[in-house]
């Protein structure tokens, strides 16, 4: 049984470094939790010890896997030696969050009853859990309701955002919404257009009433902190299969969400590139560190995840995280004291992040 066991995984370790990220129809293998790169070659190895036949060939096929499959595996093995510095004065406190449909769902996890017209929920412990993170900025993903067409509903709560947080500069752009207390001096959406592949179809369905949902998924807003300016970008990439309610299905798979991915993380990327000023980036980018689509990331930016105190963080499923798909990166100038890790209290299926930065130069 070993040894058919260890040729199966180590078929499956090679094509998914090979396909992972590059083809479309890959989505559905590559949502395996990332831990199983790490942990399924640690079991055959370990099966190998009570094996009577095959051993040398099993054990190098666990070793083969494990080395395909090392960077996959999510373990922030970084945590055990990094130490961060203490934060200065006037260090930046942010707070990024996939809110799961804003307050529709009151509940994370519960099946979501199909609202009429544009829902309304209580939404007080939700404004409750934001308050409490008491952040300085706050990019929040899911500013949107879905209606009975599965369609999405764009959601008007500015005036109780400026209620629930006075002081408080608000842009908005598709699906995402930032807070900021230091003024926003410039704010835009970046759109998907002009990096979509030709052949790849639009990501907008037929009869939508927002089309800017479907292909702006990043808000770049340029902050003024203590006269100088920082780019903070909130991110929301396409999941690898199409989760509009009801959820998830693995029959929903195809290229137009692939190509929709690629063009996001793309539009992220050049913007990016062609910024010269200091950028915080941060958000659900639905991409595990098994994804080979996060490739298409620039090499500008550094993944502040050693900051956790966790050797295997994960952001999702709240209830039980297997894997990370929230991130937070940053560009040369700034320093990260602080990242958490956050849960939600049931107030979605994603766990924040909350992350402490100073600027360095």
């Amino acid at each position: 049984m070993v040894m058919p066991a260890a040729a199966a995984w180590l078929t499956f370790a090679v094509l998914h470094r090979a396909l992972s990220g590059r083809v479309w129809w890959w989505q559905v293998p590559e949502l395996v939790p990332p831990l199983a790169f790490a942990v399924v070659p640690v079991v055959l190895l370990a099966a190998v010890l009570v094996a009577r036949h095959a051993r040398r060939a099993a054990v190098a096929m666990a070793l083969v896997s494990l080395v395909l499959g090392a960077g996959a595996g999510g373990l922030n093995l970084a945590s055990l030696w990094h130490r961060a510095t203490p934060a200065p004065p006037g260090a930046i406190s942010v707070f990024s969050w996939n809110t799961f449909y804003w307050d529709q769902s009151a509940e994370a996890g519960r099946a979501m009853p199909p609202p009429t017209g544009t829902p309304q929920w209580e939404s007080d412990g939700f404004y409750r859990y934001l308050r409490a993170q008491n952040a300085d900025v706050f990019l929040l993903q899911e500013y949107v309701y879905f209606g009975d067409d599965s369609l999405p509903i764009r959601v008007n709560d500015l005036d109780r955002l400026r209620r629930e947080f006075p002081g408080y500069d608000v842009a908005t752009a598709g699906e995402m919404v930032t807070l900021s207390r230091f003024p926003i001096v410039a704010r835009r959406g970046l759109d998907l257009g002009p990096w979509l592949e030709p052949g790849g179809g639009s990501p907008v369905p037929p009869g939508s009433r927002w089309p800017g949902f479907h292909t702006v998924k990043t808000l770049r807003t340029d902050l003024d902190v203590g006269g100088r300016t920082v780019s903070f970008y909130n991110t929301h990439i396409n999941t690898p299969i199409d989760s509009s309610p009801p959820g998830l299905d693995p029959r929903r798979l195809n290229l137009t969400q692939h190509e929709a991915r690629k063009a996001n993380l793309r539009a992220l990327a050049a913007d990016v590139e062609a910024n010269p000023l200091p950028a915080f980036v941060a958000g659900d980018f639905n991409a595990s560190p098994a994804m080979g689509i996060m490739r298409l990331l620039p090499r500008r930016l550094t993944d502040a995840g050693p900051a956790i105190d966790s050797i295997y963080p994960a952001t999702w499923d709240d209830r039980l995280p297997l894997w990370r798909i929230d991130w937070a990166f940053t560009t040369p100038g700034i320093a990260v004291h602080e990242y958490r890790i956050i849960p939600s209290e049931g107030q979605s299926d994603h766990s924040g992040q909350r992350l402490v930065i100073s600027l360095t130069r």
